[in-house]
């Protein structure tokens, strides 16, 4: 290890903070980040809507349930955590 890497580690107690995991995150990106969750949340409906009846048996779930989650509005995500996109 060269010295410039241990100082590096040894000021910030560890890794020098260099990379994409470095990225502020600024309104513009969080507002983009927000759209795509919203996005994949939109597809994920869609796709429990289309299921089978076997299909939901499969994971558990009656008709009902796919219709009520299905048809919530893609803004309405309370129960959803978005540690993904942040």
């Amino acid at each position: 290890m060269t010295a410039y890497a241990r100082r590096a580690r040894s000021d910030h107690g560890g890794p020098p903070a260099i990379g994409p995991l470095a990225i502020r995150r600024t309104a513009g990106t969080r507002l983009v980040l927000r759209l795509l969750g919203w996005w994949e949340l939109a597809q994920q409906r869609r796709r429990l809507l289309a299921m089978d009846d076997h299909m939901l048996k499969d994971i558990g779930l009656t008709r009902a349930d796919a219709w009520q989650e299905g048809t919530r509005p893609f803004w309405d995500s309370r129960d959803i955590g978005w540690t993904r996109w942040r």
